[in-house]
């Protein structure tokens, strides 16, 4: 798929994404859990635990919940997009069942009896329970990565619709309008 393909996808399975004003990664959760009435549990992994060649994200579902583990990176922007990019795997619904040895691999610190106390004791035997990527050339990680990186800008871009938000939008465009229409703020 091309590059253009795959922005257009990622914009049009964006485009109801709703963006909280002003954006934050809290804001975007409680916008998200609203919108598809799942409660989303952001949980960083404690630094002893991650290893180099471990997963930087992960998302496991429960029920109405689903748990987002992410390790943090060096810089605030890198961590923001890690957490973004399982949102978008989230988001779209994205994902394979993992067994316990395809788990143990992503994330050899932990047994695997430890997730499974996370989020009820048969949650990995049940399908989808454990959202992982153990491929990182499959057009899911594609779309996550491509959108990770569109949500920044779908914020920036977005104005509001009071006088403040039209002349900063004037200003920040002078030869330009914004596409309207293609995301929307809540």
């Amino acid at each position: 798929m091309s590059l253009r393909k795959l922005r257009r996808e990622c914009e049009e399975g964006l485009a109801e994404l709703p963006l909280p004003s002003p954006f934050s990664i809290p804001g975007l959760v409680a916008n998200m859990e609203a919108a598809r009435g799942r409660t989303i549990v952001l949980h960083e992994m404690p630094d002893r635990l991650a290893r180099v060649n471990a997963a930087c994200g992960l998302r496991l579902k429960s029920g109405d919940t689903s748990f987002v583990l992410y390790r943090r990176r060096p810089t605030a922007y890198q961590t923001q997009h890690v957490i973004l990019h399982e949102l978008c795997h989230e988001w779209f619904d994205h994902g394979t069942s993992l067994d316990a040895e395809q788990l143990r691999r992503l994330l050899p610190v932990f047994d695997t009896s430890l997730i499974s106390r996370m989020v009820g004791p048969d949650a990995v035997l049940t399908p989808d329970a454990v959202q992982a990527r153990a491929q990182y050339d499959t057009h899911d990680e594609r779309m996550a990565e491509f959108g990770a990186s569109l949500i920044p800008r779908m914020a920036r871009d977005v104005t509001s619709d009071d006088m403040v938000g039209r002349l900063a939008n004037s200003l920040s465009r002078p030869v330009a309008h914004r596409r309207g229409g293609l995301f929307r703020r809540t």
